[in-house]
């Protein structure tokens, strides 16, 4: 099975880059082979300590898990270890800078948020298609796209489904019990041809958005290529300003399954610029 990967990241407006706390996994764009392909993203909550440390050990844990002898449980005590690892590490160096501040410690104690998508692609070289398994804390989605027509929405299927507190999965373990009690699974098969879509809650908001209007966003975010980061960014900033996008981190990732074996390099131009209104 063949796949190519292109991403996208975009920091929320008036933030520097440093401060996007979204994350993906895998990192870099390009071909992708093997009988069982994962990919992730996740949305670090900005009300959290270091969400998006969280967010980064969420999407590469997914990735690297062994979901066909674990369960959901013993993936977040995985989880639990690296984030553990990770503080030490981050206090020590903070000790070493600027010790943390009388303030900062009750941050530490509630822990980080994330949500977390994560997409697992199953198939062979010997036939076309495969089948897919998605799983879904919170409000980040998966769009499974045919021809330029969507043929399968997750977890989150209309603009207005979306709201400010979705469910997220904290790295203090005594803070999960309403995330464990919704995590989604969804399933089904994929066609040679067929596109997924990987998106944090802005950017689902809109393309569902503009679905519901009788637009085709599909075709807007297929435009952008791999060398196209600073385009789509312009794009991202010119949704931004006509008020057509909530200023988020934005994060997609797009997988394409060619039509051909070792077609893996997908086509396409970058759209117009939104123009803010007057």
């Amino acid at each position: 099975m063949e796949a190519f990967l292109t991403p996208f990241q975009v920091q929320k407006g008036g933030n520097a880059e440093g401060e996007y706390e979204d994350a993906y996994y895998p990192p870099d764009n390009g071909g992708r082979e093997g009988s069982e392909l994962r990919f992730a993203i996740a949305d670090g909550a900005s009300e959290g300590m270091l969400s998006g440390a969280w967010a980064n050990i969420l999407v590469r844990g997914h990735c690297q898990f062994d979901w066909l002898c674990g369960s959901v449980e013993q993936f977040l005590k995985s989880a639990y270890r690296d984030w553990s690892s990770f503080t030490s590490e981050y206090l020590k160096d903070r000790e070493r800078r600027h010790p943390v501040q009388w303030y900062e410690e009750p941050g530490f104690e509630e822990g980080a948020f994330s949500t977390l998508l994560g997409l697992t692609l199953t198939g062979s070289s010997a036939r076309p298609g495969g089948e897919w398994a998605a799983l879904a804390v919170g409000d980040s989605c998966v769009f499974q796209v045919r021809g330029g027509t969507v043929v399968k929405k997750f977890p989150v299927e209309r603009s207005s489904d979306f709201n400010s507190r979705p469910v997220l999965l904290a790295s203090n373990p005594a803070r999960n019990d309403p995330a464990l009690g919704a995590v989604r699974w969804a399933g089904g098969t994929f066609e040679s041809g067929d596109a997924f879509y990987l998106m944090t809650d802005a950017l689902a908001r809109w393309s569902l958005k503009e679905e519901e209007d009788g637009r085709n966003p599909w075709a807007r975010l297929r435009a952008f290529g791999p060398g196209d980061a600073p385009a789509f960014d312009r794009w991202i900033e010119g949704l931004r300003k006509a008020k057509e996008m909530r200023n988020d981190d934005i994060t997609l990732l797009r997988i394409d399954l060619p039509r051909m074996a070792g077609a893996l390099v997908p086509t396409g131009g970058v759209p117009p610029t939104p123009t803010a209104p007057d």
